[in-house]
């Protein structure tokens, strides 16, 4: 299984476990990844609750679609809020419209991934978080052009595209598809319900939960 808590740890402002439970804070900016535990036990319940609310932000979980402490969740007051997909990239003729970038393009980066996740005001310190896990050995940035703007990126770490975003005015015009084109065969992670614009063969599911 992908480890989602060691790929996002890098963009994380804190790290730690409770009760043999991992979690990442990064309070500056609410990235899906980044703000959450990998993992359910009663007995941590408490202590994360404390963490994150330390933190300021409200306890949330990740686990996989089939992870069998869904339920007990439900039954702690958690209910599903965001659900995303580990899939499989695929070659595309598109994928010359790509090209990569260096860590030192981690501004412009920041500025098309938060245009395409609708929260502009994260590009600051979003921007710092990449920078860093772009200087890290083994991860990689491209960019997506339409006409000559930049219109899409996608983050690599690990073998894996952890983020990849279009901005919303240019999104159906395939721009996805060559980002994905590039870094194939990779696996990548998308939101669920952005198959049209990152297709690609689904591997695993995952469901976020907050409280009710």
């Amino acid at each position: 299984m992908t480890d989602l808590f060691e790929l996002f740890q890098p963009l994380a402002a804190q790290a730690g476990e409770v009760a043999g439970v991992p979690y990442l804070l990064q309070p500056q900016f609410p990235l899906l990844l980044a703000n959450t535990a990998f993992g359910f036990d009663p007995g941590a319940l408490g202590g994360l609750e404390a963490r994150f609310a330390q933190a300021g932000l409200p306890l949330a979980f990740t686990l996989p679609e089939d992870d069998p402490a869904l339920p007990e969740l439900a039954a702690s007051g958690f209910s599903p809020s965001a659900a995303f997909e580990l899939c499989q990239a695929q070659p595309s003729k598109r994928s010359f419209w790509t090209e990569q970038v260096p860590w030192s393009e981690a501004w412009s980066l920041s500025r098309v991934l938060t245009e395409a996740y609708g929260a502009p005001e994260w590009r600051f310190p979003f921007a710092q978080a990449l920078g860093k896990l772009l200087r890290r050995e083994g991860s990689s940035a491209f960019f997506a052009y339409l006409y000559g703007d930049a219109v899409g990126a996608v983050v690599t770490c690990r073998g894996v595209g952890l983020l990849a975003g279009v901005v919303p005015a240019r999104q159906g015009n395939g721009a996805g598809t060559g980002l994905l084109g590039r870094i194939a065969p990779m696996p990548f992670l998308r939101m669920a319900g952005s198959e049209a614009e990152f297709p690609g063969e689904v591997l695993r599911r995952f469901v976020r939960l907050g409280p009710a």
